[in-house]
């Protein structure tokens, strides 16, 4: 699928150099992209991200096998997504710079989508494009301006695609939740904020915000340790004789959460469980060991 894509960009850019329908995948935000690199540095977590192969390469060898490994390697692999910049179709008689028409996952200099014309447009237009190039069809008579109004279009309605599908499969997990519920699970921080952080629910395999000011503490404290993100918890005692525990929360810590049903029709929330002061520590501990060769 992937060389039939690619073949047919090349034979319709040599065709019509300024009327193909292509694909191109801009590399990764540099700022954000260095930042990410130099908090992995720090966490033991050296990585190449020279290339999307090679940050491939490193995700896979870095992590073994088990459901932790597993987990940290999706954590980081969603950490890397963030400084990734979108795919999109475009006319090649817009652009210039034909090293801006490279596909950086895919590494390649032309690409486009051909193989699926019964479920996306551009495929069909690429289709046409395709027919004329083999002399079956006349040249298309369209000015590259026009061509670039379809291929927004065309990226338009893929990232509205995206939006509504990834908004249905939090809708009916929303229903499981409320059906089911309250569904208590480990849970892996994959992001660390001021007065919040992302955790990746293991059972379930969603992400979720949990907020400092929905839980029963005392304080919280956000600091950064380099480029380490960390929240210290100070939960306020089951009993006035007890001290209150602390729990850190960086990248990779080990919580146990409840995702329980809201009052708001389709909605649910991530809780963060209170430790026991044991139980805490020993979170920290998982938290803090190096990750499998």
């Amino acid at each position: 699928m992937l060389l039939a894509n690619m073949a047919v960009a090349h034979k319709i850019f040599r065709t019509f150099p300024e009327q193909a329908l292509l694909r191109r995948h801009p590399p990764p935000q540099t700022k954000m992209l260095s930042d990410l690199v130099e908090f992995c540095d720090q966490m033991g977590l050296p990585m190449d991200v020279s290339s999307a192969g090679a940050l491939n390469k490193s995700l896979t060898k870095t992590f073994g096998d088990d459901k932790y490994s597993l987990a940290r390697k999706e954590v980081l692999t969603n950490m890397y997504s963030r400084p990734m910049q979108m795919a999109l179709y475009f006319c090649s008689g817009m652009l210039q710079d034909q090293e801006q028409f490279r596909h950086y996952a895919l590494n390649v200099p032309l690409y486009t989508h051909f193989t699926s014309p019964i479920r996306r447009f551009a495929d069909v237009i690429v289709h046409r494009l395709l027919a004329a190039a083999l002399g079956y069809s006349e040249q298309p008579d369209v000015e590259p301006d026009t061509l670039q109004k379809q291929a927004d279009h065309c990226n338009d309605r893929r990232m509205a695609s995206k939006r509504v599908q990834e908004l249905s499969i939090g809708l009916f997990f929303a229903v499981l939740v409320k059906e089911s519920g309250p569904l208590e699970s480990e849970a892996m921080v994959m992001g660390v904020l001021n007065q919040a952080f992302d955790v990746l629910v293991l059972r379930f395999g969603v992400q979720k915000r949990i907020y400092c000011n929905a839980l029963a503490l005392r304080s919280y404290h956000f600091q950064k340790v380099g480029k380490k993100p960390e929240l210290t918890l100070l939960w306020e005692p089951d009993d006035l004789e007890e001290e209150p525990v602390q729990q850190v929360i960086t990248i990779f810590s080990l919580v146990d959460v409840v995702l329980q049903a809201e009052a708001t029709a389709l909605k649910y929330s991530a809780i963060l469980k209170r430790p026991g002061p044991e139980h805490s520590l020993g979170l920290e501990k998982e938290s803090d060991e190096e990750p499998e060769d």
